[in-house]
């Protein structure tokens, strides 16, 4: 194909979930286009467009199973995937900048290591979420991560007790892996509210959660905060990294031989703790200005429209997917992987209808079905997290229980458990990166 003006540049930023789902999409929507493309071998070159994605690791990371990655390093290894693994993200059209985002602006992106500013025509902002090293993963090689997975592991072999603080999802299946691969340690977890995993879901499902909990001996001490700590201090702690600041993955939130007290005056001792607090956004790295009427960034991420761009009309060119934006569903990897690739379907329209008008496709909602109050809401211009109705959510457990919500309610325990993925969708995320070989993304 000829070289027509300058190439295309378009910028992913971030990978994970919602920028290798937009990456991917690009790759299928403006790469794999030529009718003799049959999935099973690379894509013909385009010198007509550029797609970078920028990320500060060197490959993929499987954050749905790393609470039992950390638990279980066997299964905890397989999590990183590197990029080269990829034989698509090799294509001559696309390329990987390993770096660290400082700022950007509508028209370029800048790096906290370097004076370089690299320009764009597109943005794909898939910056995720952010949370504290060992669930944030902190590791920017393989090598750094396995490394990682082994100082954590020997640290839980070495406890006889271990708090959790925080009763999100991220805690609840913490607690659980532990307790299920390693029942004889003293289990406890410790959350703010009076029930666990808060967010658009039944009280029932959150009843289960406990049932369960308690049921594998996990000790839980609810509607408490903690509000003092001394603990012996790491020396791997990371919370003076240079990059801390714009980072959080970066600031270890693990304390060894720990006391804890909570509001109530009750004292917790632990010879390890693991905080799984609320995740950080990182829009202060993103400097656009709004126009007057709008409000690019709301409690719950940056404002998008149903197509995926954020939602004003002079950044036409930038979305935001995944946790980052505000999605009216709860956040997790499917959602992220489906907005990821909107954005990058709708940026091929856009190229492709060479500035005439087009219709655009829209994030599809997984749920609602207009039954009531339950699903999530279709998404629309101000649509936030919080304005969600019940979602799915499946939750699991160790690895012999998982409890779900779905369109209908909470399904029954010992369907739930059934339902369970021991390797908490391991190898689907591999098919659907198609490490290995070509193939599209699954639908």
């Amino acid at each position: 194909m000829p070289l027509v003006g300058n190439p295309i540049r378009i910028a992913v930023a971030g990978g994970n979930y919602g920028g290798l789902g937009a990456v991917k999409s690009l790759y299928l929507n403006l790469l794999a286009t030529n009718p003799d493309y049959d999935g099973t071998k690379q894509a013909p070159p385009n010198p007509n467009i550029n797609i970078t994605l920028i990320d500060r690791r060197d490959g993929f990371v499987h954050y749905l199973g790393m609470t039992r990655g950390i638990s279980n390093p066997e299964y905890g290894r397989q999590l990183w995937i590197p990029y080269a693994d990829m034989p698509w993200l090799q294509h001559p059209s696309i390329a990987i900048k390993k770096n660290i985002i400082s700022r950007i602006t509508p028209k370029h992106i800048e790096f906290a290591d370097s004076n370089e500013k690299m320009e764009f025509d597109y943005l794909v902002l898939a910056m995720g979420l952010s949370r504290n090293a060992p669930i944030g993963v902190s590791a920017s090689t393989e090598h750094e991560y396995l490394d990682s997975i082994h100082r954590y592991h020997t640290l839980i072999q070495d406890a006889k007790s271990i708090a959790i603080v925080g009763g999100g999802a991220v805690g609840t299946e913490m607690a659980a892996d532990l307790k299920s691969d390693y029942p004889e340690k003293d289990i406890v977890l410790i959350h703010s509210r009076k029930l666990p995993v808060q967010g658009p879901f039944m009280d029932e499902f959150r009843h289960e959660v406990v049932n369960v909990l308690h049921k594998l001996g996990v000790k839980t001490i609810f509607g408490e905060r903690v509000i003092d700590e001394s603990a012996v201090k790491e020396d791997f702690s990371l919370a003076n990294s240079k990059h801390s600041a714009i980072l959080p993955e970066l600031i270890d939130s693990v304390k060894r031989k720990a006391t804890l007290i909570t509001s109530s005056g009750s004292k917790v001792q632990a010879d390890l703790v693991f905080k799984c607090l609320g995740a950080k956004n990182k829009s202060p790295l993103i400097d656009l200005p709004s126009s007057n009427e709008h409000v690019l960034f709301s409690s719950h991420g940056i404002r998008v429209n149903s197509c995926m761009q954020v939602d004003d009309p002079k950044y036409q060119h930038i979305f935001a997917v995944g946790d980052i934006s505000n999605l009216a569903v709860a956040k997790y990897a499917g959602a992220a992987v489906r907005s990821g690739g909107t954005a990058g379907e709708n940026i091929a329209k856009l190229i492709n209808s060479k500035g005439a008008p087009v219709d655009l496709s829209q994030m599809k909602s997984r749920g609602g079905k207009n039954k009531g109050d339950k699903g999530e809401n279709k998404i629309g211009p101000g649509a936030t997290a919080g304005s969600a109705g019940y979602s799915h959510m499946k939750l699991e457990l160790g690895e012999h229980y998982c409890v779900i919500q779905s369109d209908d309610g909470v399904v029954p325990p010992e369907v739930a458990s059934s339902m369970s993925s021991p390797d908490i969708k391991l190898s689907k995320v591999k098919r659907n990166l198609a490490v290995g070989r070509y193939l599209p993304l699954e639908r």
